[in-house]
Order: structure tokens, then sequence, then C-alpha cells
């Protein structure tokens, strides 16, 4: 025994005087930091996965998760063909004058029935004119024109509304007083300041027109996404024997904002469905477990986040207790006010936020809610989704109560919604509703058709465009009545949703434009629903599409799954916030970031290899960059590696009109690091100047990309966190026989603002 403990030390003694001589240390060397690598071994078995949290990313979990038809009462034995018929329009939507194309083409007619399961996204179109929209405009203009002679027929024209939200529908009722027939009428809608015609959400400028009775007829304008605020006219369009009139009514379309938040939001967010004081927390300094939930906030903390969201609400069919009249996990509840009450919240600001209609496992049956109606394509059936229906009241009110309890907590800052959408592919339970709102053309035998026909028709014709897009602009129109019902109730605090970020949420009817005409004050906008490609993607979508000083914030998920690309995933989880932070909005700045999230870096085993410690300071260094970009940081903070020497230079300067006294450095080495040696612990900086701080570092017995962080603190406690990956394997061998060929270098990804993570900042540093 004694030999053993002798042998020990006496290892313990050589590996350190190897880390010494490799360093050669000075007396200019004053502090060393060892990589203990605290790894807080506290994985999540794959059986209580599903239970704790719901991987709503997973492919298997984005099917529907039940296949049993229902509607069962309905006959669903037809064929589709029977479903979709040449129309019988009583009034006819084209005029031989201006050439308009029909509702579809004769190639559409033929084609064969789209896969509702699979849509192209939609190019957004909504402020474009064209040659046919010049044409249009010249053409109403002499119409209005022909309108003033005494004989022209007279018009009167009716509006549902004349100032409107983006999601509000203007219908449009048009009376006709004259002798002569009716041969034609159409209906546009014109840009009042310019005259030019634009497009209704469906992309075309005709709007679909009925005909109620004698003379009266009914035509429903639609906002496009994305479509210009201001002065519009509704056109009706009167051709007779005698020749085409033209007849206008004015309106206005609004927006809202909520006043640009001063500052960049910092937030991290907590998913969890488990009670949290049966949880263990690992300690930040110590990596001991703990069962005090309060440790939380040391980690918010840590990762420089100045506000925690939290999930307070879920409706699930493995949650127990859920009833009609308790439609809530209990658990959620109680962590939300548990970490409300907390005395280490500090000046954590919290939020308290709900899935809205996501509500697995059967829920909506334990919650006493409608379904969302799915289709199967391969099957041909209606099926039950994973959502609650939109049209269900009760959830409505559900939701307003929970939230009301969260605004009425004084240390609670932000309510939000989640799920503020259902999927895809389900919601045809509302055909009747979208067909008398939205004025899409229907089969001639749409009043003998049942239900269950009826969805069907729906679920298998909303590939077409026009179907489609209308399609989507009511789903955002009836979750924005959703949202303006909540804010309407008397919630005081600031609101928030979390939206899709590719297509911006229209594949399943969400719009930050009309969310935030509705009442939301912040869009958090998820960019971890997409590959890489489709994040390039929307890199390009997001500034054609977004403008103007709007609460939208970006953030992504600690989930090396979701992190395809070139780069290794936590790179690529940098690369893409800063991406976002930086181009998603094309006229002004992205108002903040958020991580998803604590839980997820505390216990779930897809953040991959890396530590918790390790992913709380690569979101560190991400606030760190953000913060130096807008001037909210004391400090700007740069490393640099030379791989060959093992060595490096942190490079700190104050951007402050003050001396900076006392300032401290930090280090935290992970994976194959060992150690590293600072020239200096604490320095003095003064005002608008630098200081450049040497440093050397070792690996252990391996050698492969590690990462590196280095925490600058000030004396009133700001910090500003910089991260480095080492890339030995990037480093080529010396071949002994070419001693004077020199050894080409790449020096360490280091994550340094817009530049960071690409091959431009590899060369450049």
């Amino acid at each position: 025994m004694k030999k053993s403990i002798i042998a020990t030390t006496i290892l313990l003694l050589i590996a350190t005087s190897l880390i010494l001589l490799t360093f050669g240390i000075g007396e200019r060397l004053t502090i060393i930091n060892y990589n203990n690598n605290l790894q807080y071994a506290i994985e999540e078995d794959n059986n209580s996965i599903r239970t704790h949290r719901i991987d709503m990313y997973n492919p298997d979990s984005l099917t529907l998760v039940h296949s049993k038809p229902i509607f069962n009462e309905y006959n669903l034995a037809v064929d589709l063909d029977d479903f979709y018929v040449d129309e019988d329009i009583s009034v006819r939507e084209d005029i031989d004058l201006f050439n308009q194309e029909l509702l579809l083409s004769d190639e559409e007619m033929s084609s064969a029935m789209p896969n509702p399961n699979v849509l192209p996204a939609m190019v957004f179109s909504g402020n474009t004119t064209d040659k046919t929209s010049d044409k249009l405009s010249k053409a109403i203009e002499n119409a209005i024109v022909n309108s003033k002679k005494r004989d022209a027929p007279r018009v009167s024209i009716d509006l549902s509304k004349i100032s409107v939200f983006r999601y509000d529908p203007v219908v449009i009722n048009a009376s006709i007083y004259t002798e002569d027939k009716v041969e034609n009428l159409s209906v546009y809608v014109r840009y009042k300041k310019d005259k030019s015609v634009r497009k209704n959400v469906d992309e075309r400028y005709p709007i679909n027109v009925f005909k109620l009775k004698n003379a009266e007829y009914k035509a429903t304008y639609l906002h496009p996404f994305g479509g210009d605020l201001g002065e519009y006219q509704a056109v009706v369009l009167v051709q007779t024997k005698s020749g085409v009139y033209g007849y206008t009514k004015d309106f206005t379309v609004k927006g809202r904002q909520s006043p640009p938040a001063r500052e960049t939001k910092k937030i991290t967010t907590l998913e969890y469905a488990i009670d949290l004081t049966t949880k263990k927390i690992p300690n930040l300094e110590t990596g001991a477990l703990t069962e005090d939930y309060n440790a939380i906030y040391d980690w918010v903390r840590y990762m420089k986040c100045d506000t925690l969201w939290v999930i307070g609400g879920q409706t699930t069919g493995w949650t127990g207790g859920i009833t009609p009249e308790k439609p809530w996990a209990s658990a959620m509840i109680k962590n939300v006010e548990n970490l409300a009450a907390s005395k280490s919240k500090g000046n954590v600001e919290l939020g308290a936020y709900v899935m809205s209609y996501f509500a697995a496992g059967g829920g909506h049956r334990k919650g006493g809610y409608e379904v969302s109606v799915g289709y199967n394509s391969s099957t041909k059936s209606l099926v039950e989704s994973r959502h609650i229906s939109l049209g269900d009241p009760k959830r409505v009110q559900d939701i307003i109560d929970i939230l009301k309890r969260y605004d009425a907590n004084p240390n609670i800052s932000y309510i939000g919604l989640d799920f503020i959408r259902t999927g895809e592919v389900d919601g045809y339970e509302l055909v009747d509703e979208m067909v008398e709102l939205t004025g899409v053309y229907t089969p001639a035998n749409w009043s003998t058709m049942n239900k269950a026909a009826r969805m069907r028709w729906l679920a298998v014709n909303r590939g077409r465009k026009e179907i489609g897009m209308k399609w989507r602009w009511y789903r955002a129109h009836k979750e924005s009545l959703i949202i303006k019902a909540i804010k309407d109730s008397g919630i005081k605090k600031k609101l928030w949703a979390f939206t899709l970020g590719w297509n911006h949420g229209q594949e399943h009817g969400q719009d930050p434009y009309m969310f935030f005409d509705a009442g939301i004050d912040y869009d958090a906008v998820m960019i971890y629903e997409a590959s890489r490609p489709q994040h390039v993607g929307m890199l390009a979508a997001w500034p054609r599409y977004l403008s103007g000083e709007y609460n939208v914030l970006v953030g992504n998920m600690i989930d090396n799954r979701l992190q395809d690309g070139s780069l290794r995933p936590e790179l690529e989880y940098m690369r893409r916030v800063y991406e976002s932070e930086a181009k998603f909005n094309r006229s002004s700045r992205i108002r903040g970031i958020f991580f998803h999230d604590v839980s997820r870096m505390l216990w779930s085993k897809f953040r991959g290899p890396n530590t918790i410690k390790e992913w709380a300071n690569i979101n560190a260094s991400i606030v760190s960059r953000i913060e130096e970009k807008y001037s909210e940081n004391p400090f700007n903070v740069t490393v640099k590696l030379d791989e060959r020497n093992r060595t490096g230079v942190l490079t700190i300067v104050n951007r402050t009109s003050r001396r900076l006294n006392n300032v401290r450095i930090k280090t935290d080495l992970y994976q194959a690091l060992a150690a590293i040696v600072l020239d200096s612990e604490v320095v003095t900086i003064d005002a608008g100047d630098s200081v450049e701080i040497g440093f050397k570092y070792s690996y252990g017995r391996s050698r492969y990309s590690s990462l590196m962080s280095l925490r600058v603190m000030s004396e009133s406690g700001e910090e500003n966190v910089a991260v480095a990956y080492t890339l030995l394997n990037s480093l080529r061998v010396v071949e002994p026989k070419k001693e004077e060929e020199e050894v080409e270098e790449k020096p360490a990804i280091v994550a340094k603002g817009e530049e960071s993570n690409n091959e431009k900042a590899v060369n450049d540093n």
C-alpha cells in the first residue's frame, strides 16, 4: 500500500515538472490554471426523455401521432376526383379587356393532385408590381374616368372596416344600380399613393367575386404577407354593353410595434417538465450535485444572460393530474413560482410561457379540447394530430387564465407563448370558416359535401397556390386574433411569442408583422428549425422580408443533432447566431438573442461531448461579441493562438473614458487541454488604451481540437468572455529531411464578432 502511494506521488511530481519545463516558467508567470474539467455526469436515460421534454425536432416525432381515422360517421370511401370539379361560378372573374389569368390554368387542372405534406416555400412578392400591374392600373384609371359619365351605372361600395391591421380581412360589398345588363364585374385593390394595382395574398391581382343576389356582390381582400402599410382603395369594375366603369372606396392598412428595446436582450430559456426541486443541479464552481434549484440562476449569470424564460404550462397525455378543469402540468407552475420567489434571482428578469396548442400524447382529450384534424396522404384519411384546434374557445380562455396568474406575480417580467400554431398539415376542421372568410372558389357540389369531404378537399388542394396562400393567411389571422384576445384580457407584462424561422413561420400560420399588430412585444425566432442549406436560405429571406424597428430576437438550440454544416457542431451553433443577428433585419438591428435551453445544457445527452461549463462559456462568448458590436460592454477582447509554440495573446481594450483598475482574467480549459499559464492575472488599463497578456498552454496525454475560455472581469462586475478552439490537426508533420522547409500553420478559430467561425477568420488571424 505504502509503495503504491509513493509511486503515485512520484508520478505526480514528474508530471508537474514536465509542465514547468514545457512552459519555461520565469518570474513573469503568475497564474496557473489546470483543466479540472468537471463533467457533471447527470445524463437522462432514454426512457425518461420523452416524459421530461418534448423532442419536437426528431423527424419521427413530427409525424401525426395517431393513424386511426376519425369522423367515422362520414363516408370516406370516395375517389379524390369527386372532391375537385370544374367550378360553377355565377360571376366570372376574367374581363377580356384586361386579359386576366384564370383561377386555375389548364395545366394545373390536368395535373396530378399535389402531395399536401410537401409544399415548397412560396416566394415573397407582397409589394412587387409588374407589366400586368401597369396595364391594369392604366385601364382602371380609364374606367374610373368613365364612371363620371351621366349614363354610367350607380355603384355603392361598403367595406367591413375602413381601418385594418394586417391580420384583418376587408370585405368588399358592392351594389349595382343600372338598367343595362351587368356582363362582368371585377374587384381589385390599389395603393392610393401611386395608384398601382397590388396583389391579394394569393399573389393574384383580381379578387374572387361572389354574387349574393341580384345586383349585390361580395369580395374579400386579404392583405399580402409583408405588404406595405398605408392608404389603399378597393376598386370595383362593372362591365356593361356600354363599356367598363370603375368605382373606389378608401381604406387604411395600419401596423403596430412595441417600442424598440434599448439594449440587446440576452436570454436563456428553461424548458423542462419535471419538478426542479427533485433534480440534481451541479454547483457552478465545484461541480458538486445539489438539489437546490436556485443554482439555475448561477448558470444564467455565468452565460452573461439577464433574462430567464421558463416554461410554465403544458398539456400532454402522459402528465398526471391533467383534467378539463386543471389542464396545465402542476410541476411547471411550481417551477415558475419557485424561481420567481427565489432569493437567488437578483436582477435576472423572469418570464413564463406556455405551450399553447401542442398537446402530445392525447393531451387534448385529457384537457377536454377539440382536436386539430390532420390528413394522411398515404391512406387518404383524416387523422388526429398532436395539436388542439385553433377554433376551440376553451383553450383560449385557459391560456388567458394561466397567463393572468403569472402576470399578477410581481417577480415575473414577461409572459410568453410557444406553439401559438398547429402543424403544417392539420387544422382542417376549420375548413368552413376558412372558405367563408377568404373567398376561395369551391366545387359546385360544395353544399352537399359532408364535413369530412370538405376537410379532405382542403387537405389535397392546399398545394395549389391560391388555396395554399389563403390557407396560410387564414391561420395567421386566426392565431393573431388569439394573441389579440390574450392582450386584450388585461395582460400588463411584456408579451413574446416563439415563432418558426423557415419562411417566417407562414406554413404554420405565423407571420411576424401580423403577430406584432396583434399585440406581441417580442418575436423570438427559432433559427434551429433548419438544416444548414435552409439556414442559408433564411439568411437571404429574412432581410428581404423584415424591415423596421421591431423587437425580433434570434435563438439557437443546444443540440448537436441540429448543427449540421462544415464546422464542428458548437462552432456551427455560434456561427448561426452571429449570422442571424447580423442579417435578419434589413433596415434595423436584431434586438436580442436567446439560448435554448438550460435543461438541454445541464441534462441532455444531445449536447454532445462538450461539458456543461463549455456550453455556458460558448454562450457567454456569443453575448460578449454582440455586446461589443453595440457598445454595451466596457471591453473589447480578442484571443490569438500560435499553435506551433502553444502560446497565445489575449488583447483587452478599455472602451470607456475612465481608467479600469484591477481587471481580472479567469481561464477555463476543456477536453484535451491540460493547463494554461498567464503572464498576469490582474491588469490596469487606461481609458481608451489596451493591454496584451501573453500565455502558454499545454495538452494532456491526447492532442486534439479543444476549447479554452478567457473571462475578463472589471471591479464593478462587468465581464467579457472570449473562447478559442485549438486546431492541432491542421498542422503538417515536419519531414526530417526537409529541415529548411517551414511548417505551415493555421491559427485557431477565434469566436470574435462577425469574423468568427469562417474561413476568412481562420486565414486573417
